[in-house]
């Protein structure tokens, strides 16, 4: 469990620093471009090469590799690992290349208005779909080296490095916040030119991240020159296996993309930009909670199942779905407390107004709610994967995927709620997939159930937090940005801290003083 504990601090650590400078990237991107139309068509666009990322990358190929990776290098050592690590991303750039290709020769001679978009105020449909299109050609091609990233990384993870791995994506919003800041010296305000050429310097971006994670794969001498798998090789396997595990890990990007659609289609030009914003705010605890655990033990999740040490595999996860609670329960409720001030301040400037506040604190806030779920699903998902149930992942997230579009109509449409609407349907049925992930691990990998009694703990201390918050940000006015982050947002949150840990240990928890501990300890 230390060195478990040990890899994800690594993980959240620099993590942390992606998502500091993600912020600040969002916040110059929404001061310059504000919820408009060119904001919302650059954030269609930029959807579709991420979604490809969690579906190959970060998902379901790397869902299905590592574990394979993990068997290889222990029963067969190096060698025949760094073979396998070949055959994948082999497949993987040659695939994903003529699929890349494909589709920049579809934007280049699709009509803008086959898209079916409308006009808004200042701008037509064929404007619209043709800035669409435009930034399709130009980001797609991003998905080739950014899924090689994700797969390098997983190789990384196995050997036990994960501290440069997760530094990749600092690389890709250097570049980013670079690009924003030098391209309108060079082009002025034109919106339109200035997400053209950001577009190409985040592809650019995935170049460099790629490289990165090659040259420490080198340093390791596990780095393999990619190549067309045989016919019978385990490269080929791993792809196999992938199939029915596309959906399974990506439930919430595909989740997100359905929100952004709707949002620009039903409810008006620029409004996916709010369900951006919520995305990108949830990114943050969820990268530095549950996501850093459930990637820092998928590893070894994975050598245990080899192993068929199913006890210690049980232990684990309770070990791990304790500390995903731990941190993402009080996580979900410091942040709906103080979103509206937070986003105020980060964001309301510029072209941002308080109107764009508003209706993003709402949309934020419903889709925190899920926080602790989305990282409930992580682990779970990671576990069957290891445990090689592939399908019922994907089972449940197909399944889902119908029951929250049937939500996001019922809400935006029949209700009437708008771009909240989509973010309160995506976090039911995150508890949903939760839920049923657990009962299908319970019963591959029977025993006795987690205890209850910490997990009230964290709710006991995790609303004590909540009250005292939300009682300070009631008495606590500042005027200015620096004067309000200070006063309406670090004062309650560093007061929300130290509450929830007293409370907690006042509640008989001694899970921080533990994980301290743990941390501090050699592996």
């Amino acid at each position: 469990m230390t060195a478990t504990l040990k890899a994800a601090s690594a993980i959240s650590s620099l993590t942390l620093l992606s998502r500091v400078l993600g912020l600040i990237r969002d916040s110059v991107m929404l001061h310059m471009l504000g919820s408009g139309w060119v904001m919302g068509v650059f954030n269609l666009a930029w959807m579709f090469p991420n979604l490809l990322r969690r579906l190959f990358g970060e998902g379901a190929l790397s869902a299905a590799f590592v574990p394979r990776f993990a068997a290889t290098l222990t029963r067969d050592g190096r060698d025949p690992a760094r073979r396998l690590l070949g055959g994948v991303t082999g497949a993987l750039l040659l695939g994903l290349g003529v699929v890349a290709a494909a589709v920049c020769g579809i934007c280049l001679l699709l009509p803008p208005q086959w898209l079916g978009l409308t006009g808004g105020p200042g701008v037509g449909a064929d404007e619209r779909g043709g800035l669409l299109l435009t930034l399709l050609a130009i980001l797609f091609p991003y998905t080739v080296p950014i899924c090689m990233s994700a797969i390098y990384a997983g190789a990384l993870n196995t050997l036990g490095l994960f501290a440069l791995p997760a530094a990749a994506p600092v690389l890709l919003n250097v570049v980013w916040i670079g690009a924003l800041l030098a391209i309108p010296a060079l082009i002025g305000t034109d919106q339109v030119r200035l997400a053209i050429l950001l577009s190409v310097a985040l592809t650019a971006g995935g170049v460099l991240q790629v490289l990165a994670n090659l040259w420490l794969l080198r340093r390791k001498g596990c780095a393999a020159a990619p190549r067309w798998p045989a016919r019978g090789e385990e490269a080929r396997s791993v792809f196999v296996a992938m199939a029915p595990t596309m959906l399974g890990m990506s439930m919430n990007q595909v989740s997100s993309l359905l929100d952004q659609l709707i949002a620009e289609y039903c409810v008006g030009p620029g409004a996916n930009t709010h369900v951006y914003l919520a995305n990108r705010l949830i990114q943050f605890p969820h990268a530095l909670t549950s996501l850093a655990l459930a990637t820092a033990v998928f590893a070894h999740l994975a050598v245990l199942a080899v192993r068929r040490e199913f006890p210690e595999l049980r232990a684990r996860m309770h070990a791990n779905l304790h500390g995903t609670l731990f941190l993402t329960v009080p996580a979900a409720l410091g942040l709906i407390a103080i979103t509206p001030e937070f986003l105020a301040v980060t964001f309301q400037h510029g072209a941002f107004r308080a109107d764009d506040v508003r209706v993003s604190s709402w949309t934020t806030m419903l889709l925190v709610a899920g926080l602790p779920f989305l990282g409930m699903t992580q682990l779970y998902a990671r576990a069957l994967y290891a445990l090689g149930d592939l399908r019922t992942p994907a089972r449940v997230a197909m399944l889902l995927l119908v029951v929250n579009l049937g939500l996001n109509l019922v809400f935006v449409l029949g209700v009437g709620l708008g771009v909240p609407g989509l973010t309160l349907a995506t976090s039911l049925t995150s508890g949903l997939n939760a839920l049923l992930l657990r009962r299908r691990f319970d019963a591959l990998c029977p025993g006795a159930r987690a205890p209850l009694k910490p997990l009230l703990r964290v709710v006991g201390a995790s609303l004590a937090m909540a009250v005292v918050v939300l009682a300070l940000k009631s008495v606590l006015h500042a005027e200015g940005r620096l004067a309000r982050a200070l006063v309406e947002v670090a004062v309650p949150v560093a007061a929300g801290v130290a509450v929830f840990c007293t409370a907690h240990y006042a509640l008989g928890g001694r899970e921080l003083s533990t994980l301290l501990q743990r941390l501090r300890a050699r592996p």
